[in-house]
């Protein structure tokens, strides 16, 4: 799985960890590949990769702990570091809820194939130049920019309790921005994240983002309000990775969730299940273990509206359970440098329905359809109030018809009041990197702002 010399260089740390004074410790071994060809004006303009390779250490005394990354691996750069660890652990505090590292307590590990193609260079220039190709059709003035790309993550967790599991994952993904300029700019995006390369449809996104965009160029300017909305898949797993968000366990326990003491209870439409399933392949990430080398397992965050389950690692469990084998197994595995070591569900999917987006829009009496959510943060954890703006395309929808494009909003709302009420789920899932979800309609979101394109 890895090279002879990353594999040396860790058997190497193993024993310069070993050899030390340290209690416990434990390494984190991650040999990462990305890369992408980028698009702009509808003309490739680079094709680069990226080959990253990081350890991760811990090391205890007691009830201290330390934690160090490196990106220069040598054997030189390995002695620094056991020695600097032990510099700072003679000064550092104690952590007092601290149980120490992963034990492996089951035998057999799950085997998950989460592997598949990459597209080299030449097959990612054929996708764009099919998608160059099909946005000329649609209109000559569209422009495309975007950017495809291949992830091939290799990680391994070992500690001195006796855990030593490596996985594999890889994944190609496909971002297509179409800019359209008649009387005004018009922009669009679309998406698709696959294991498998032959199943991306560069033409379908292509025409998608253009029409769309194509439209955007003579949008009209509505009020602000409340009002239905249908949200694309893309725009409704932003809504659903801001849900999740409140499961996790420290804000769970220090009472900055808005599912805080609410387990059990009926908070959303029952329409909604949100699962986090890790072994399940067609989730991007699938994984038998986290970033601790716990190993992972199903949960239900929300079953037909119903919050169940809250997502905890090592540190959150001991601190909070008192037990360290209550981790749910949801320390992130290092995908993405974005958000090394934070504590979340990335094995998402959204229960589909039986609805498609035409009839969404057939069943919506005055609102629109949102095709994706921008800039999207929390403004009151606790309430689970959010706030964002929309983007890449917005039609006006009156009477189960599209009358126009519509200029962009601000919205601002709180989740335990838009999920509330779900009259339809779509039936096709799209895959991103952290979740699988359908199209969804919602019979209240509040905008509060508009935009002036």
């Amino acid at each position: 799985m890895f090279t002879e010399n990353f594999i040396s260089l860790t058997d190497y740390a193993v024993k310069a960890f070993e050899s030390s004074s340290f209690d416990s410790y434990e390494i984190s071994c991650v040999d990462r590949l990305h890369a992408l060809t980028r698009f702009a004006n509808s003309t490739i303009h680079q094709n680069v990769s990226d080959h990253t390779y990081r350890f991760l250490f811990k090391a205890s005394k007691g009830k201290k702990l330390c934690t160090l990354s490196l990106t220069s691996l040598t054997k030189r750069s390995i002695d620094s570091a056991v020695s600097q660890i032990e510099s700072m652990l003679s000064f550092i505090p104690e952590i007092p809820f601290y149980q120490g590292f992963s034990e492996d307590t089951e035998v057999i590990i799950p085997s998950i194939d989460a592997t598949g193609n990459l597209l080299d260079e030449y097959q990612r220039a054929d996708v764009v130049e099919t998608a160059i190709a099909e946005a000329e059709a649609v209109d000559k003035s569209a422009k495309l920019a975007g950017a495809i790309s291949i992830t091939d993550l290799r990680y391994r967790v070992l500690n001195s309790n006796g855990i030593d599991i490596s996985h594999r994952i890889t994944y190609n993904g496909l971002i297509i921005n179409s800019l359209t300029e008649k009387e005004n700019k018009g922009y669009a995006k679309e998406e698709q994240y696959e294991r498998d390369p032959s199943l991306f449809k560069p033409e379908e996104l292509s025409r998608k983002a253009t029409e769309l965009s194509v439209s955007t160029c003579s949008s009209v300017d509505y009020e602000p309000g409340e009002y239905e909305v249908v949200l694309s898949p893309t725009a409704a797993s932003t809504l659903m990775r801001f849900l999740s968000f409140g499961f996790n366990g420290l804000g769970y326990h220090e009472s900055q969730s808005f599912v805080t003491d609410q387990i059990g209870s009926q908070m959303f439409d029952s329409k909604l299940t949100l699962q986090d399933d890790p072994l399940n392949p067609e989730t991007l990430l699938a994984s038998p273990i986290d970033g601790e080398g716990v190993r992972k397992k199903p949960v239900f965050l929300i079953e037909e509206g119903i919050p169940k389950s809250i997502v905890y690692n090592n540190s959150i469990a001991s601190r909070y359970l008192n037990d360290k084998a209550l981790s749910t197994g949801h320390q992130v595995i290092p995908f993405s440098d974005y958000i090394f070591g934070m504590v979340m569900p990335i094995n998402l999917t959204l229960y589909p329905g039986d609805s498609s987006i035409p009839e969404m829009i057939e069943e919506t009496k005055k609102g629109f359809f949102v095709n994706r959510l921008h800039y999207t943060n929390f403004v009151n954890r606790k309430m689970g109030a959010i706030t964002g703006l929309t983007r890449d395309g917005i039609l006006y929808i009156e009477d189960g018809e599209i009358v126009s494009a519509a200029k962009n909003f601000r919205f601002t709302d709180k989740l335990t009041s838009c999920l509330k009420d779900v009259p339809l789920i779509g039936k096709q899932l799209a895959t991103g990197v952290t979740m699988n979800c359908p199209a969804i309609k919602l019979k209240s979101f509040n905008f509060t702002g508009k935009s002036k394109h």
